[in-house]
């Protein structure tokens, strides 16, 4: 994904220019008249910035807490070669905030619980600085090894404008019918392949390269290759389409290609029995050694904003009775 942003300097020089008088105005009549009234306009910017900052803060550390103590490839092909781990039918989609690793609340899941889904898939929502994405590339997926255990990595890219409210069944639709193309894509090209195979670009790509509008500065490039996402081989042309069989029977025998068609069918089946989403529940505390402060930010402030915000299974419109939430605790 690469954004590029084109606008002028002067654009934002008249945009300072124009709001900083503004608000320095404001602000001192604010402060002429502070015991008159206007206090209270100030506290309560006061107060937003200092949920916004304890927010942000204790937000960044746990993300940076769960990156460093991600499971290692290693340490993951060993817990899902435990012949104790049992695999129940079903697609389990196991949400996170990480975009690369396995958080540290799936080994203490398998902990207290050592079964996992058929198909299992670590899900990331991604927000990006553009207004739409496509449906078509809406998801990326990587695979973690061994592959014949059917853990995938996804990552769900949504627009500043795009709704996340969707029906939950819809989303899972979507998921694994994008799945089923990468799985038949990354069967069929090898990296340095991938390299070398030119696709035409969408519709949709092809607004976004040059869109000049009057005197509009502002350009969003949006552009995926190949080696970034195997799944964008559902964005070609209908020619490009035609063509791709005969490939398929220059590169790969039948054997193969039906060993990629009985995958695709698994994927389906296990789609049709049903989906379980997961969802960590992660209580951050402040080290014993840590400050004052900085436990009353995080054993207080913070944990009374996450409780009183709303809950991710309700932004994400997900079904009560599929849910199932994993308790942690993270010291910071």
């Amino acid at each position: 994904m690469l954004l590029v942003w084109k606008i002028s300097i002067w654009w934002i020089v008249l945009f300072f220019l124009t709001f900083i008088p503004i608000e320095s105005i404001y602000l001192s009549s604010v402060l002429y008249k502070f015991t008159h009234g206007p206090y209270v306009p100030v506290i309560m910017s006061a107060v937003l910035m200092v949920v916004m900052i304890v927010w942000h803060y204790v937000h960044a550390k746990r993300y940076k807490y769960e990156l460093k103590h991600t499971l290692s490839p290693n340490k993951a092909k060993e817990m899902l070669e435990n012949h104790d781990l049992k695999r129940i039918p079903g697609v389990g989609l196991f949400y996170t905030e990480l975009v690369q690793g396995i958080p540290p609340i799936f080994p203490h899941l398998i902990e207290k619980i050592p079964t996992i889904h058929s198909v299992l898939i670590f899900v990331s929502i991604k927000h990006l600085h553009v207004p739409h994405v496509d449906a078509s590339e809406r998801f990326l997926f990587r695979q973690v090894e061994p592959k014949e255990y059917k853990v995938f990595r996804c990552v769900a890219r949504y627009g500043y404008r795009d709704s996340l409210d969707e029906e939950a069944d819809g989303f899972v639709i979507a998921l694994v019918e994008c799945l089923q193309y990468y799985i038949r894509d990354v069967n069929l090209y090898s990296a340095d392949e991938v390299q070398n195979i030119s696709y035409p670009i969408s519709r949709d790509q092809s607004l976004s390269r040059e869109k000049p509008s009057g005197r509009h500065a502002i350009h969003a490039e949006e552009m995926i290759t190949p080696i970034q996402s195997f799944s964008e081989l559902t964005t070609m042309s209908n020619a490009a389409s035609n063509r791709l069989p005969q490939f398929q029977a220059s590169k790969m025998n039948i054997e193969e290609l039906a060993k990629i068609e009985e995958e695709q069918k698994f994927i389906q089946r296990e789609a049709e029995k049903g989906a379980v989403y997961i969802l960590g529940e992660s209580e951050v505390v402040a080290r014993p050694q840590s400050s004052l402060l900085k436990k009353i930010v995080v054993n207080y402030i913070y944990s009374f904003l996450r409780k009183n915000f709303m809950q991710g299974e309700k932004m994400l419109s997900i079904p009560h009775g599929k849910l199932l939430k994993v308790g942690i605790s993270y010291e910071i």
